[in-house]
């Protein structure tokens, strides 16, 4: 079941807007949104927030996380991690 943008806010231990600025750039975009246009987040989603609050507590820039995140492959995001340390 979709989360709520305030749920997947707090169970994050991040602000509202952080995901608003994360959905305008395109690095966490909800998958549904109600007729209203309230945005929630799928599992999947909230897989991929945590996988850039990881990279974030490590140091990489948000356009560093976006393009590791849209490499498919596993060794890339290693690959990145080697260089960034």
């Amino acid at each position: 079941m979709p989360r709520k943008i305030r749920e997947v806010a707090r169970l994050a231990g991040i602000s509202v807007r952080t995901l608003h600025h994360y959905d305008e750039i395109g690095l966490v975009v909800p998958s549904e949104r109600t007729a209203a246009g309230y945005r929630l987040y799928t599992d999947e989603d909230v897989l991929r927030l945590q996988q850039v609050l990881v990279f974030r507590e490590l140091g990489l820039s948000l356009p560093e996380i976006a393009n590791a995140l849209d490499e498919a492959t596993h060794d890339n995001r290693a690959e990145l991690l080697r260089r960034h340390r």
